[in-house]
């Protein structure tokens, strides 16, 4: 075989390992809420589910009592909305009486990093959102 042959499948190899990798790493958990800690006592919440609904919300920082009202049933109650991921971008928009949001980011592993815009304000912020397991 030749030396650039050989590259050649060693350059393949390494592509087909990081784009696995890169799958592997690139979905949302169901079993669970993401999490940004804003303060000592609150949080912001997000749970993704297979349907293709996301759900936001602020919360005390006890995650489990988070789990007993944050779900699709009390939608009506929390923003809600259709989340898309493309490779290892996320996006979704969420609205709901409270008001608008709009999210855009990156899933890795167990965080997703997202740049979050108030509809009504134009005001973004940048969070890194963590998994919680049920």
């Amino acid at each position: 075989m030749s030396s650039i042959f050989k590259i050649s499948i060693y350059i393949t190899l390494l592509f087909s390992v990081l784009s696995f990798k890169n799958v592997e790493n690139c979905t949302v958990q169901y079993k669970g809420i993401y999490a940004f800690k804003i303060d000592e006592e609150h949080s912001a919440v997000l749970r993704f589910y297979e349907d293709g609904t996301v759900l936001a919300s602020s919360s005390i920082n006890d995650y489990f009592d988070v789990f007993t009202w944050f779900h699709k049933e009390n939608k009506t109650r929390v923003l809600s909305g259709k989340y898309k991921i493309k490779k290892c971008t996320i996006s979704f928009d969420v609205s709901g009486e409270t008001g608008k949001q709009s999210y855009e980011g990156v899933i890795e592993g167990t965080t997703i990093k997202i740049n979050l815009t108030d509809k009504a304000t134009k005001k973004s912020t940048t969070r890194s959102y963590n998994f919680f397991a049920l």
